[in-house]
């Protein structure tokens, strides 16, 4: 018996993940800014608990004042004996990091599930978003619990690297020799980190957008799948690799600007506020443009083989 003709996988390009992720910032303008204001919200909670700390802590110290104004060593000198100070903050800065991968469970589901079914006007998107973040909740906290091992990994590997160049850094003469270095020694962790994220966006996709054809696909499983996808399909990591490469140059141009200017009273600091949030309001247009680009090319995959039920006769 000859096997039923199937259609043969959509081919799909640099240039068409680009678009899709252009769509998906136009389309749905009012997702992407819902994201950036929960985002902006978690970092505006822990800035202001982290500055009433400092405030109490450092409010009387013109030293501290001297070392946030550029002096190294007079910020060095402020911290030596407020070791609670800084542990307090550091538990905060934790907190808001957790925080944030939790509520990210629940966000990443809703702008998959948004981007994927398309739908019309604001109500039917919300209705949309919050389904599927709240459907995929738990399922994509399993993925972040496997991601978190692997990061793990990955850290492992960058020691190695660190290790291996360590000598040639206590023996380099100028920044631009310890910066090749470094640089050299990262390298490795560096591109299995791009794997590994591009590994784990795609099992995000597929988990929201397959599931329901597979209701027994789990973290694991998609994580597989995931794996498969990406090692024949390398446009996933290319896009990947350019992605960061735009969050890098935002972040170079964000510091190139910024650095050596004086923040001249309270229009200074306002200023220096805004150029920050619309840097992290680029840095969100990038992650949805880029998740926009990866469901174009996740789309591509079969659906997950569905068990055969075998009847006893």
């Amino acid at each position: 018996m000859s096997r039923p003709a199937t259609t043969p996988p959509r081919q799909v390009g640099l240039g068409q993940m680009l678009r899709a992720g252009l769509r998906a910032i136009t389309d749905y303008t009012g997702t992407f800014l819902g994201l950036y204001c929960v985002q902006l919200l978690v970092a505006a909670g822990s800035a202001v608990v982290v500055a009433q700390i400092l405030a109490d802590a450092f409010g009387d110290r013109p030293l501290f004042d001297d070392g946030v104004d550029g002096d190294l060593a007079a910020l060095i000198e402020a911290l030596r004996h407020a070791g609670a100070t800084v542990s307090a903050i550091g538990w905060i800065g934790f907190g808001a990091v957790l925080l944030w991968m939790m509520l990210s469970w629940f966000l990443v589901g809703g702008l998959i599930s948004v981007l994927a079914e398309r739908p019309h006007g604001r109500r039917e998107t919300a209705r949309t978003f919050g389904a599927g973040g709240a459907s995929h909740f738990f399922v994509l906290a399993r993925l972040g619990a496997l991601s978190a091992l692997l990061h793990g990994v990955v850290f492992f590997v960058a020691l190695i690297g660190l290790g291996a160049v360590y000598p040639r850094i206590e023996r380099a003469l100028s920044l631009g020799e310890v910066i090749g270095s470094l640089a050299l020694g990262l390298a490795p962790a560096l591109l299995l980190l791009a794997a590994l994220w591009t590994v784990i966006d795609y099992a995000r996709i597929e988990l929201v957008v397959r599931r329901g054809t597979h209701e027994r696909l789990g973290a694991l499983v998609a994580f597989g799948r995931a794996v498969g996808f990406v090692v024949r399909r390398p446009l996933a990591i290319g896009h990947v690799l350019l992605w960061g490469a735009a969050f890098a140059l935002l972040s170079i141009v964000y510091a190139w600007a910024a650095h050596g200017s004086a923040m001249l009273g309270t229009g200074g600091a306002v200023s220096l506020l805004v150029v920050r949030q619309g840097l992290a309001l680029a840095r969100m247009g990038l992650k949805v443009a880029a998740v926009g680009g990866q469901l174009e090319l996740g789309m591509t995959r079969p659906p997950p083989p569905r068990p055969v039920k075998v009847e006893a006769g």
